[in-house]
């Protein structure tokens, strides 16, 4: 046991200011004092990416023992704020070589600010398997040689059962992350994952298998009639919400029917719509309506998304599980054409126990399915398979290989980009990726959404830069959200729009970090719904939270310095550039085949244009991506423009429009 002294500091609210530092190398921990970061970053999401940057060699490779792994809570967990429920984990991550983040759902998040710290930093490599069990100002480094192996729902209850606590809430990692696959991620308890970017393949090099917070330090804040007044008003919002509805009654599945009609990939991204005949068949809204059990929420949720499932008959009778996120219908029974509705719980529970992401499962399974049809591959290279659309078995024992790395699954455990890079043949054509990140999300069906797709630091991902709002088909009003962007509700829901979708990707990437800078859940943001939590309102839940005095503009300040924090970390560790902000090649070169938006077709030249529009808005190089001085220095970066110029990798002024 390593105690942690207690600090003699003034009364903190909301924030604690103090992250837990462990080396697993040598077995010591320390805490430092943060607090003064607070101002600058404003919580671990952001204090990660400084860290990352100003700590790693630029030769430092996402598994070399200097990499770390920052786990960390935002600023409002703890309080009654709406929808403060996330845990967040950054790194160096093994999917791009550079910025890798991600959140989940958890009850770990409040269970870790209750230990009284705000972040933990690991670095070094544990010498065995181990666990850590925080507590009070405590941290054990345990032995968990035994736990190797296990399934993340196995380690669960070992390390329930190694404390004495059936409460407890988990993080831990599964094979995947065991033998370092690609895009391996971390999962809280059984179901919801920290996913993207391989954080679970991070933590499996410094051979860390779970990590479980139980605290008992309260979790206070300065004015809490200043905060009750936040949230009163925003909880109004909430309550009348068309979202609301959408996600109490089925969660993200709820919008399938919509999202068919916008556009799901099916067949490797070959159509952009399902087969009409399938849509009856893998209905997730019918699915829960059969089998749908009981509702699932986290601390804070004001419109619980999850549901339990229990399959009672059919094939898969028996299984008990949460209800997958849409991604599975995306990334599986679209994109595998598979044809039996449960199977989505199924493959969900399959990929959580694994640990594996689900896009990063299905994105090369798909990639093999059309090159195996295509005759790229064959039954040498798929372990004697002849893998065919839609077939279960097969998919659900390409994802046991893939985690254990095994026969083919060796090769399909680098994503699709990797694998297609193994195999080679024409095979990259058919590898639906953005900066080597597994796509399930179209970038054909509107323009806004698939900009922020491509331009997300971490890779290709919808949850950091895209407007959800531009798919959701929320009615557009003249919201605090849109009033701030000079736009009317018509601009900003025509999808096929080019000249404004810049600016809508511009605050997406706003509201995003600062929901994961306070631990809010997206869906409760204006990045869903206009409406909904908007920087005003972060604002002053933060304010009132921390008595700490924070304005809009210093909320816009620091995510905008956090997003060029990101882009200088992957100008730094990896060769991105321009070139790896644009669609894959299919999405601009196919138009789309069917369905409401049958015929249309993304224009390169209109895309360019965009995209440099996007890249004049941040004052970054329009040539290169990368950021420039003046945007750096405009942030107090001065000394990141300084390392960067260096490198030869700072970019120029940008061009005028």
């Amino acid at each position: 046991m390593h105690e942690v002294k207690e600090m003699n500091e003034a009364q903190r609210y909301a924030a604690t200011g103090k992250t837990l530092r462990i080396n697993l190398t040598s077995g010591e921990t320390w805490i430092e004092d943060t607090y003064d970061e607070f101002r600058t970053w404003l919580s671990g999401y952001g204090y990660s990416a400084k860290v990352l940057f100003e700590e790693l060699p630029k030769w430092v490779t996402p598994y070399d023992p200097r990499n770390r792994v920052i786990i960390y809570s935002g600023v409002l967990i703890g309080t009654f704020a709406p929808g403060a429920a996330k845990v967040g984990i950054s790194t160096l991550g093994p999917v791009t070589g550079g910025w890798a983040n991600g959140q989940a759902d958890s009850h770990f998040a409040v269970d870790l600010k209750e230990c009284g710290f705000d972040n933990v930093i690991l670095e070094g490599i544990s010498r065995r398997p181990c666990y850590l069990y925080l507590t009070d100002n405590n941290v054990e480094i345990r032995d968990a040689t035994d736990m190797w192996g296990m399934t993340t729902k196995e380690t669960l209850q070992a390390v329930r059962d190694a404390i004495g606590d059936p409460q407890a809430h988990v993080l831990s990692i599964g094979p995947a992350g065991e033998n370092l696959v690609r895009a391996a991620c971390v999962i809280q308890d059984e179901a919801r994952a920290v996913g993207r970017g391989g954080m679970g393949a991070v933590l499996g090099s410094k051979r860390v298998k779970a990590i479980v917070a139980r605290g008992t330090k309260p979790i206070r804040v300065a004015d809490s009639k200043k905060f009750l007044e936040a949230i009163k008003d925003i909880d109004a919002r909430i309550g009348r919400s068309p979202v609301k509805k959408i996600w109490m009654g089925y969660g993200p599945t709820g919008t399938f029917v919509h999202k068919q009609k916008i556009g799901i990939p099916f067949k490797n991204f070959q159509h952009c719509q399902l087969d009409e005949d399938l849509v009856d068949e893998i209905n997730s809204i019918t699915l829960q309506d059969k089998y749908g059990t009981h509702k699932i929420g986290y601390p804070g949720c004001r419109m619980p998304c999850g549901k339990m499932m229990h399959i009672t008959d059919g094939k898969y009778a028996g299984t008990k599980a949460p209800m997958n996120q849409l991604e599975i219908i995306g990334t599986f029974m679209g994109r595998l054409a598979v044809r039996t509705g449960a199977f989505q719980v199924v493959v969900n529970a399959k990929c959580n126990a694994m640990g594996i992401d689900v896009d990063a499962a299905g994105g090369p399974i798909g990639w093999a399915m059309e090159c195996f049809e295509r005759g790229i591959l064959t039954t040498k290279e798929t372990d004697g398979m002849e893998l065919e659309w839609g077939n279960e078995e097969q998919i659900l024992t390409l994802i046991e290989k893939m985690s254990k790395r095994e026969g083919f699954g060796n090769i399909l455990a680098e994503g699709a980009a990797g694998a297609a890079d193994i195999i080679g043949r024409g095979s990259e054509r058919y590898a639906m990726h953005t900066k080597r990140m597994d796509l399930y999300e179209l970038c054909r069906s509107s323009n806004g959404w698939g900009l922020g797709v491509t331009v997300s630091t971490r890779g290709g991902g919808h949850v950091t830069s895209s407007p959800a709002y531009e798919q959701l088909a929320v009615p557009p009003e003249d919201t605090a959200c849109l009033r701030e962007l000079g736009m009317s509700g018509h601009d900003a829901w025509d999808p096929h729009d080019y000249e404004r979708k810049h600016i809508l990707v511009g605050y997406s990437e706003i509201i995003t970090r600062l929901c994961n800078n306070t631990g809010i859940c997206v869906f409760h943001s204006s990045w869903g719904d206009p409406d909904l939590i908007n920087v005003s309102d972060i604002a002053k839940m933060v304010t009132a939270a921390t008595g700490e005095e924070f304005t809009a503009d210093d909320m816009r300040r620091i995510a905008t310095r956090q997003l060029n924090m990101e882009k200088a970390i992957n100008a730094k560790f990896t060769a991105f550039t321009k070139k790896d902000d644009y669609p894959p090649e299919r999405e601009l070169e196919e138009p789309v085949s069917r369905g409401i938006f049958k015929g249309w077709k993304l224009d390169r030249d209109k895309w360019t244009e965009m995209l440099e529009r996007y890249y004049r808005m941040h004052k970054w190089d329009t040539d290169t991506s990368y950021p420039t001085r003046e945007s750096l220095s405009e942030l107090s970066l001065d000394s990141v423009a300084d390392e960067l110029e260096k490198m030869g990798r700072l970019g120029k002024v940008s061009k005028a429009s």
